[in-house]
């Protein structure tokens, strides 16, 4: 597969180690299949455009845009072109969605349960919450507070806890590194390619 990337800091390189170690190639947009963004909110519109004037199918890696879903998927619709995006790429991140989601369920019963988040990235991180701490509070339903730190080299620490006087259950996500991320971008580059429409990365998993 013919990948192009808009975004080349950290991610951006990683994207490009990990797609070649699969054996994708990695182009130009004007002879790409796919575009791969991990740039930031605010290049998520030239993205856009990138990916609709070349007709390429599209991966929003970037965080920091949930206010402008409905926006981004009436423009995918109308460019025709397919689009995957996540706040979170980590397949193991997704599966701590689901295991907030069945957590919060079972804690419903117990009144003397409280939920809070906390979540740690690199000081170079610029949205806060971040996106993956914003999707877990939807999940969890009940608007826990977050409290976010931007300090150090941190990857991505998140922890969702439920607090109640007798014990404090913890439920943790930890990146080890950026490679975990860029490989679930490049699986959801390989699903998307030839689709058409708007997809979370939950539902093409």
């Amino acid at each position: 597969m013919k990948i192009a990337l808009h975004g080349y800091g950290k991610m951006g390189h990683a994207v490009e180690r990990v797609a070649r170690d699969a054996g994708h190639e990695i182009v130009e947009a004007s002879a790409a299949e796919v575009l791969i963004d991990f740039s930031n909110a605010g290049a998520l519109d030239h993205a856009l455009a990138l990916a609709i004037d070349n007709k390429l199918d599209l991966v929003i890696g970037t965080t920091g845009w949930n206010d402008r879903v409905d926006d981004v998927r009436q423009r995918v619709i109308d460019g025709g072109i397919g689009c995957v995006y996540a706040s979170n790429f980590s397949p193991g991140a997704n599966v701590m969605f689901a295991l907030a989601r069945r957590a919060a369920e079972l804690f419903a019963r117990f009144p003397q349960y409280a939920a809070g988040i906390e979540e740690r990235h690199h000081a170079q991180k610029k949205d806060a919450p971040s996106g993956t701490a914003l999707r877990i509070a939807a999940e969890v339903g009940t608007h826990p507070p977050i409290a976010s730190s931007r300090v150090g080299a941190e990857f991505g620490l998140h922890t969702l806890f439920f607090d109640s006087p007798d014990d404090v259950v913890e439920i943790v996500h930890r990146a080890r590194g950026r490679d975990g991320f860029a490989r679930g971008a490049v699986f959801a580059a390989e699903r998307v390619r030839g689709r058409k429409g708007f997809f979370t990365f939950e539902e093409i998993l």
